[in-house]
């Protein structure tokens, strides 16, 4: 019985994320009553109050459960960094690709980032501007990390930089994410993504 209940009220959680997810997606996290969201969950507002304080603590739950692009982005495996120029070039045209994919793909990403887009979270939301700022930081280490090793390597052009690659690499990735939000389905992301990648990296690989 204990069991029943505690699933029940767990499902309950998750359907009032789902439709606070949708309803700051459609009007924006500071248009949005914790009334209508429980209106759109179907259950009391008592209900939400139950499993959320306010309208912060639901963005950031939906934070802490939504995995964002940046998050899929994983260090090269050793055996390609110590690869060809070509390997360790299409090695990071997968890197940048894969959160292109995963964004393209998974409609709570697409939500949560539609809602963070165009609102300051800087405005009493220290903790949320932190971890977005943190999931960045990894992609754009990854990056700095594969370039830094290519040169090592000789596989970059002369005069180029792995720190300032790398930020071109990130701004592109980052760039497309954004372009795409703005008109999901105007082109596919990860095809796209990926040829822009190869085009770019081709002339700061060597060969």
């Amino acid at each position: 019985m204990v069991r029943r209940t505690q699933e029940q009220a767990q499902a309950t959680r998750q359907r009032i994320l789902e439709s606070a997810a949708q309803l700051f997606a459609e009007r924006g996290w500071a248009h949005s009553a914790m009334q209508e969201v429980a209106r759109r969950a179907g259950v009391t507002r008592g209900a939400v109050y139950w499993h959320f304080r306010d309208q912060s603590d639901l963005l950031e739950a939906l934070l802490d459960e939504t995995q964002l692009p940046w998050q899929v982005v994983r260090p090269l495996p050793s055996a390609v960094q110590t690869g060809s120029p070509l390997a360790l070039r299409q090695a990071l045209v997968r890197l940048g690709t894969a959160p292109l994919a995963w964004l393209e793909a998974s409609v709570p990403a697409q939500r949560l980032l539609c809602i963070l887009g165009p609102w300051s979270v800087g405005q009493g939301h220290q903790r949320l501007v932190e971890v977005l700022q943190a999931h960045r930081q990894a992609g754009l280490q990854c990056f700095q990390n594969a370039l830094a090793q290519a040169a090592a390597q000789g596989a970059l052009r002369p005069g180029i930089e792995p720190a300032v690659a790398a930020l071109g690499v990130f701004a592109l990735v980052e760039g497309l994410m954004q372009q795409w939000l703005r008109q999901p389905g105007a082109f596919c992301l990860a095809t796209v993504g990926a040829s822009a990648l190869q085009t770019h990296l081709a002339g700061v690989f060597v060969g």
